[in-house]
């Protein structure tokens, strides 16, 4: 067993996938929220869970030229479809692999997660015509009757494997569908247990607790993979044990930079993490705060819109050092400028500020310092 560079550990080789993930070369798109299954211990934040969306990384999508443009905005060499279950939504799904692999290519890599209720031979025929390169099955430990289905996916010429999170206190149960299923997979993926919004009070209730204060990890995943890991050591399965630093510092981080890299402005500037550090202006009714999200929605756009451009005209700054931030209504500049120019704007009664945030659609603020 070997440790990585992105914070995780392997045996044998890593599935195709996970070396595209890894690098952050590959988008994530979020199908559905929609699942028959109800696992105390799914994620997905509560815009997602249980709603019929789809979302291409952090992007709300309405069109398919939305997905296009997400994965050209991160110069993506693949996709990992995801949800919910993306089973549930199956003629979209198809829909949105034969969109990539036409656009981008056969070697654009695809795979797709998904548990074993909704398996049948006739549905993984549709996704393998489609061109799914790889599939990845969510098997319940308590569910052993559906395990069986896993073998339906050796009639097509496609990697499978299996990806579970690690629950402390249950080794026998994930031994036993281990080995019930290593001779019947090409790769076996383990997932470090994480606490989020949504799964917190149920992953509590069980016992379980954040291993420290700065990680969203549960307390005693860990120690149980490398159990997990020991006692694997000697069969031939790929195996992977993805850790929350693996998902933060590699995938996420890395995806981020590569999207920032297209989006960064010319007076914008990216830090190591590729976040976004830039100069800003707000109207007192669109400034950062308390219902922030709610008090956006009710303004009215073409209003805020004009006493920005009417702004923007009376601080002389250079057409291409500024620009009117149409989702948060604000105006966008260097700090340099924001620095130079915040007493004027305060005058004007506007609020200047320097933000950090994330290079994605929606923008999501990181820290925000009123100057």
């Amino acid at each position: 067993m070997k440790k990585t560079s992105f914070y995780s550990w392997k045996q044998g080789n890593l599935a195709k996938g996970c070396k595209y993930c890894v690098q952050g070369q590959k988008l994530v798109l979020f199908i559905t929220g929609l699942c028959s299954n109800r696992c105390f211990f799914c994620p997905i934040s509560e815009q997602k869970c249980g709603k019929d969306v789809i979302f291409a990384n952090e992007w709300k999508i309405t069109t398919q030229k939305d997905i296009i443009k997400e994965a050209e905005l991160t110069k993506a060499k693949g996709a990992g479809i995801t949800g919910g279950d993306p089973l549930v939504k199956l003629n979209r799904t198809i829909k949105y692999i034969k969109l990539l692999k036409k656009k981008f290519g056969k070697k654009f890599h695809i795979h797709l997660y998904t548990p074993l209720n909704l398996v049948t031979k006739n549905r993984l025929k549709k996704l393998y015509k489609a061109g799914l390169d790889e599939i990845r099955f969510h098997p319940m430990l308590d569910k052993k009757v559906e395990w069986p289905r896993i073998s339906i996916a050796k009639e097509f010429d496609w990697d499978i494997g299996v990806e579970i999170p690690v629950i402390p206190g249950k080794k026998k149960q994930t031994l036993e569908l281990i080995n019930y299923v290593k001779d019947k997979i090409d790769f076996l993926n383990l997932n470090e247990l994480e606490i989020s919004d949504t799964n917190a009070n149920k992953l509590r209730k069980r016992g379980f607790r954040q291993k420290s204060k700065l990680s969203y990890a549960v307390k005693g995943s860990q120690e149980l993979a490398k159990q997990l890991l020991k006692c694997l050591k000697n069969t031939k399965l790929n195996i992977h044990y993805c850790t929350a630093q693996t998902k933060d510092k590699a995938q996420l981080t890395r995806r981020i930079k590569r999207r920032a890299l297209s989006v960064a402005k010319k007076f914008d500037f990216i830090t190591p993490d590729g976040t976004l550090v830039r100069g800003c202006i707000y109207g007192k009714e669109s400034v950062p705060g308390i219902d922030y999200q709610k008090r956006i929605k009710k303004l009215n756009n073409a209003q805020v819109i004009k006493k920005l451009t009417e702004l923007k005209n009376q601080l002389n700054i250079p057409k291409d050092l500024v620009e009117i931030d149409k989702n948060k209504l604000r105006l966008l500049t260097s700090i340099a400028i924001i620095d130079d120019i915040k007493e004027k704007v305060k005058r004007l009664n506007f609020i200047p500020a320097i933000v950090e945030e994330y290079p994605t659609w929606d923008s999501m603020l990181v820290d925000v310092q009123f100057i």
